[in-house]
């Protein structure tokens, strides 16, 4: 009688494996990228909203120069232009640059500021190209080529868009002549 010796593994159950991970919680690598794309995404909207912050006063002020009319042929017309033109680069730059800075200049002193702050053409073209702002409006005949410095003041305020604005400047509000805000 011989029996056949019963397998002992015989009442085991089989293998099973344990179950699929599931998605959650993410692996710690996905937790760095998220991470770090969000910060990527904070970082660049705060950059694109101040920059858009640093030239909207720009565009406010090249509207406003665009709507003057800068074809004129009565020199006291022309004198009356080369006030508003002035007035307008006076008040944009008392709110793009510090005030302390600005403010205080007149004459000589305001052509070199503005001639420091042309950043698309050299210091003696600025020079040469602004000067009608400080002469032209108290001189006897005023012979200025309105549509030539128009042009040049939008290159004026085109190479303020490239450059940082001021460290410690504070930001107002630009406000156009005509009280007509977009």
């Amino acid at each position: 009688m011989n029996q056949m010796p019963q397998n002992p593994l015989a009442g085991l159950k089989d293998i099973h494996l344990p179950p699929e991970p599931g998605w959650w919680p993410p692996a710690c690598g996905w937790w760095l990228l998220t991470t770090l794309l969000l910060t990527i995404i904070v970082f660049g909207l705060i950059k694109w909203f101040r920059h858009k912050a640093h030239v909207r006063p720009i565009k406010l002020a090249l509207k406003e120069l665009r709507e003057i009319n800068l074809q004129v042929d009565d020199p006291k017309q022309r004198r009356l232009i080369l006030q508003q033109i002035s007035g307008l680069i006076r008040r944009f730059s008392l709110i793009f640059f510090p005030q302390d800075d600005v403010a205080e200049f007149c004459g000589q002193t305001w052509l070199d500021f503005i001639c420091i702050h042309s950043y698309s053409m050299t210091e003696a073209e600025a020079r040469k190209a602004f000067v009608p702002l400080i002469q032209d409006p108290y001189a006897p005949t005023c012979n200025t080529d309105l549509v030539a410095l128009g042009k040049n003041l939008e290159q004026w305020f085109n190479g303020l868009k490239r450059k940082k604005p001021p460290k410690n400047s504070v930001k107002r509000e630009f406000k156009p002549a005509n009280g007509d805000n977009p």
